[in-house]
């Protein structure tokens, strides 16, 4: 008797190509390779994870006002209680600031500081080699997924 999994997979799944599994294989690890060095390199700069990711968010070349706290929260994935806990540290930290809005009091809007913008400019710096690893595996694999597709 085989088990629901072994009776889907006999039904559904038809076995992948090749070249199809190794490039998953070397995207989960390169992804995995490029999540590691991230954490040390943002806890060498005194960052957690989310934190960096939020200075991420607050350094886009996107021109206009300055993202709310909700904006924040819906752009990171995050609970509006997250959210808060992440602005409340990364402030204390020294890493941001919050100011209200001049048209809608009930606005806050989230700046990144001068100390916030260095210590991520450095981390960005340091990761630039892991980035440009994983920009080209993603860009063969895209490759590979167009010609597989065409294949099949």
């Amino acid at each position: 008797m085989c088990s629901y999994t072994e009776r889907f997979v006999t039904r559904n799944v038809t076995t992948p190509h090749p070249n199809e599994l190794e490039t998953v294989a070397a995207l989960r690890l390169a992804m995995r390779r490029f999540l590691h060095a991230s954490d040390e390199v943002t806890a060498a700069h005194d960052l957690t994870s989310r934190q960096y990711d939020l200075l991420a968010l607050l350094h886009r070349p996107i021109p206009g006002r300055a993202p709310t706290p909700t904006e924040i929260a819906a752009e990171l994935c995050l609970s509006r209680s997250a959210t808060t806990e992440l602005l409340t540290r990364a402030a204390a930290a020294g890493l941001v600031t919050r100011a209200t809005d001049h048209e809608n009091g009930r606005l806050k809007h989230v700046t990144p500081t001068a100390e916030g913008t260095k210590r991520f400019y450095a981390a960005v710096a340091e990761l630039r080699g892991e980035r440009a690893r994983l920009f080209e595996l993603l860009s063969l694999a895209a490759g590979l997924a167009g010609a597989l597709s065409a294949v099949t």
